[in-house]
């Protein structure tokens, strides 16, 4: 038996059905909600925040409903469907953007900020989605003139094209790399599920990972005897997460998370996952899960 786990590669046909899905229904929604929300809100910076907080509702739908109920234990279709999907809902994300740009009405605000009263025609959005060399004609219009500016400038041209590819970016980026993860978490091909995650109380930091790894790989009984709970989160701690399935067969991952005080003063973490569902056999189970 491997050392480490590997995804078997095979994948439930529902999940191409549930994909499909989440393309007719939650993508165009969360694209409607997303056009919205950047077009009445003036700030590139929170724009931005707005495009990752997209990518990770786009990637952690495909994540939990394709590749979770979709049991997909594929990396190359997870990556092609974090893909497809990220730019699915960013597809109908311009339907709707460029549809508020046609509408848009009155202005109101200053010379530093402001914002344009605008709406939606859905039947005009049904017709840019179903229409793509019309919809990004218009598009080509937009980034000639701009919509926006910065100060007193007009955003338009090469300085538009580079943020909108930066947006392009953030949104299926984030919505490609959530399903990765899902798609490598263990899973029982016997039992025909994933296997039953379980985050471990905290114990202290791994001075010497690297042995530890060694002494798991080679079933040490005492590869766990210098570990301790500790009760303060803010100090630097240990996270295992143990992977179980009826089939006895287990899984372990662990990380460190370093604690390192902001120029806020507030307290972050440095995470270094150093070892990723690694086998561990019943007895070192019981031993972990007694500490």
């Amino acid at each position: 038996m491997e050392t480490y786990y590997r995804p078997s590669g095979k994948f439930s046909p529902t999940s191409f059905i549930l994909f499909i899905g989440l393309c007719l229904t939650a993508f165009p929604l969360l694209g409607l909600i997303y056009a919205y929300a950047i077009w009445y809100i003036p700030f590139i910076y929170i724009n931005f925040l707005i495009a990752g907080g997209f990518g990770f509702l786009v990637g952690w739908l495909i994540n939990f409903l394709v590749v979770g109920k979709g049991k997909v234990r594929n990396t190359p279709l997870a990556i092609g469907l974090g893909l497809l999907g990220g730019l699915t809902a960013l597809y109908f994300h311009w339907a709707v953007w460029v549809d508020l740009v046609i509408n848009a009405g009155e202005s109101y605000g200053n010379s530093r900020i402001g914002v344009t009263t605008s709406n939606i025609n859905a039947f005009e959005v049904f017709n840019l989605a179903a229409q793509p060399g019309v919809l990004f004609s218009l598009i080509g219009e937009i980034n000639e003139f701009g919509t926006w500016g910065i100060r007193t400038s007009s955003v338009s041209g090469t300085f538009l094209s580079v943020i909108w590819v930066l947006e392009l970016l953030i949104v299926v980026g984030i919505a490609t790399l959530i399903p990765i993860g899902g798609a490598q978490k263990p899973f029982c091909e016997i039992e025909n599920q994933w296997f039953t995650e379980q985050q471990l109380t905290p114990f202290n930091l791994i001075e010497n990972a690297q042995k530890l790894v060694e002494d798991i790989a080679k079933m040490n009984e005492t590869a766990f005897d210098n570990l301790g709970k500790i009760s303060n989160l803010e100090q630097d701690h240990s996270v295992f997460t143990l992977y179980t399935s009826g089939k006895n067969q287990n899984y372990l991952s662990i990380e460190n998370k370093v604690a390192e005080v902001n120029k806020k003063g507030e307290t972050e973490f440095k995470i270094d996952e150093f070892v990723s569902y690694i086998l561990i056999n019943d007895s070192l189970k019981e031993k972990l899960l007694l500490k």
